[in-house]
């Protein structure tokens, strides 16, 4: 069956700054978290490798942005890293040479045909921030990235459309601060929801300055809301579990990009608790008057739940699951690799979620993938991955996307993670994601996998053929 596209359907790929530059060249004192997340526990990133080296992709990427175009990719999404081109975060100066270097990227995209989005944090938050200010828990860090937000609008507004104020800002505070599996492991969560609130402030803050200044183009945030499936929708224990996971892990950022306020459950559940944050009047109006243009979703797998056990303890800090347990629903597929549920579907429930419940805004699938270790094990006499696992992986979700589109869901692309392997945090390069290779073996070595012939062809004509949907 032949799947096609409506005309302005971009399909495109993703990467991150700090999973995929290295930190060849930064000024001392300029790491960012990830950096410090790595130094402070290298001892469990997988096979001791983080961000040092990466990718190489800062030195790399004039080779690396003609691969992505013999790839297929058309828009691609990559961040500035907020400690490379602010000289000095107090007073917001740029550090001339970094945007130099960032100026030319932009130029060898579109020398490349090759659409450039921006994306201005991606887990980059300033290493000095974070120990002076606890982060953004501090309503200054804000301030000040909002001005590094006003500097990169300036710089770049000429030649890039398209721009994004974070990717992923739940993912920080939610395991490091109220989950407690990454560095610093910390069980704070009302620490975790004032850090998650400043994110929802300092998105408004950006796309206020963006709109200040008059800039062409579009902005918004990308987000990883979970997509939440009760057990059983029809037994209101459940119905009630899914409605509090939803509220705090896909209506918490959602909901205030989209509709300028938070789920008043959501409110209400942190105030019973003792982690509501201060939510002042300002931001109140600042939300309301600075939603978003376009919102983008990366989608890997379904939020499962049920209800939760009675007499389930609740002692120690709160944690949302005090309201729900994980369901894991038997005969589920799975990335055996990555030990992720496979569920294509998703992307056509979501694209009818935002068409239904959110005045079906413009929306990108910004990030979707499927990292598979010992990738080399799948090369051919040629040493070229034959990630036909990939393909199919791909293929399906396009085909679900594809059903939500043309139901009238205003989805406007969908972006591979990623373009090229990189650096994950914790498993490092276990997992492969890419349409290229980085032959860590042999010099960081690069080779365009078998689906990216695959990607450039349904990049190009904006459709595939693809016959096995599973209905789930």
């Amino acid at each position: 069956m032949r799947y096609q596209f409506p005309e302005g359907f971009k399909i495109g790929a993703t990467g991150a700054g700090w999973q995929m530059e290295g930190e060849f060249g930064k000024k001392a004192g300029h790491e960012h978290f990830p950096h410090l997340m790595y130094q402070m526990d290298k001892e469990n990133w997988y096979q001791g490798v983080g961000p040092e080296v990466a990718s190489d992709h800062y030195r790399r990427f004039q080779q690396d942005i003609p691969l992505f175009r013999q790839a297929g990719i058309l828009q691609y999404r990559f961040n500035l890293d907020w400690t490379r081109f602010i000289d000095d975060f107090e007073a917001c100066t740029v550090n001339e040479q970094e945007a130099e270097h960032y100026s030319k990227y932009i130029d060898c995209l579109l020398e490349n045909g090759i659409e450039p989005v921006l994306c201005l944090e991606h887990w980059e938050l300033p290493k000095a921030l974070y120990e002076r200010y606890d982060g953004y828990a501090s309503r200054h860090t804000v301030d000040l990235y909002a001005e590094y937000a006003r500097q990169a609008f300036r710089r770049y507004g000429d030649r890039v459309k398209m721009w994004f104020c974070f990717n992923e800002p739940i993912v920080i505070p939610q395991l490091c601060f109220l989950d407690g599996s990454w560095w610093p492991k910390l069980h704070e969560p009302k620490r975790a929801f004032l850090w998650m609130h400043h994110k929802v402030v300092a998105t408004a803050r950006a796309i206020e300055t963006f709109r200040q200044l008059g800039r062409e183009g579009e902005i918004g945030t990308i987000l990883n809301p979970s997509y939440v499936v009760p057990r059983d929708a029809a037994n209101p224990g459940d119905a009630y579990a899914a409605k509090v996971a939803d509220a705090f892990y896909w209506g918490s950022f959602v909901d205030p990009a989209v509709k300028g306020q938070y789920p008043a459950l959501y409110l209400e559940l942190l105030e019973q608790n003792g982690c509501l944050f201060d939510w002042t009047q300002e931001d109140e109006r600042l939300l309301k008057a600075n939603t978003v243009d376009v919102l983008g979703v990366n989608y890997y797998q379904p939020m499962r739940v049920k209800q939760k056990e009675e007499g389930a303890d609740r002692s120690g800090p709160f944690h949302p699951n005090w309201y729900f347990d994980g369901y894991d629903m038997p005969g589920k597929r799975m990335n055996p690799f990555r030990g992720w549920e496979i569920y294509p579907k998703s992307l056509y429930d979501i694209g009818k979620r935002i068409q239904r419940e959110y005045g079906n805004i413009k929306w990108i699938v910004s990030e979707s993938g499927m990292g598979v270790q010992n990738e080399q094990k799948y090369k051919d006499a040629n040493g070229v991955i034959q990630d036909d696992y990939r393909i199919d992986f791909i293929a399906e979700h396009l085909a679900w996307l594809s059903k939500a589109v043309q139901e009238g869901s205003n989805c406007h692309g969908y972006w591979l993670f990623a373009s090229i392997d990189n650096c994950s945090p914790y498993n490092a390069f276990k997992n492969r994601y890419g349409l290229v290779e980085v032959d860590r073996e042999h010099g960081l070595e690069r080779r365009l996998k078998k689906s990216a012939a695959w990607y450039k062809q349904t990049a190009e004509s904006n459709s595939f053929c693809f016959d096995e949907v599973r209905e789930p």
